[in-house]
């Protein structure tokens, strides 16, 4: 059994993340103004990265990727992430951030619809 607390820390984590998801689609907006979206981009990771160099340093984590992975996990990467990135800070030049947030929400939605027209998913579990 779960105890409460750890419930309600979980709880307060999920928060947090919906929380920084929900203001990311502002900032990124408000800060379009002032940078194009490659430079911010490049940013946005860097920070990212860096903070998670930090963790993996600071925990003494080790990474037991074989090389032979790291291509494939660069495509992932760029694929991913870097080009929905792009895309939604690209879009959001020209639409509000709300818009933005209710457009990338659905974005499973779609994935499930695309998956079953062309991946031939079945609906038997």
């Amino acid at each position: 059994m779960i105890s409460v607390k750890t419930k309600a820390v979980a709880s307060l984590y999920a928060t947090m993340s919906i929380s920084f998801w929900g203001i990311s689609f502002v900032s990124t907006k408000a800060v379009l103004g002032a940078l194009d979206p490659y430079t911010l981009l490049v940013l946005r990771f860097g920070i990212g990265a860096l903070f998670l160099l930090m963790l993996l340093l600071l925990k003494g984590y080790k990474l037991p990727i074989p090389l032979k992975y790291v291509p494939h996990l660069i495509i992932l990467g760029v694929l991913g992430v870097f080009i929905h990135q792009l895309i939604q800070a690209t879009a959001l030049l020209t639409i509000d951030a709300s818009s933005a947030g209710w457009m990338i929400s659905f974005s499973p939605v779609f994935t499930v619809i695309l998956s079953m027209m062309f991946g031939g998913a079945s609906s038997s579990a």
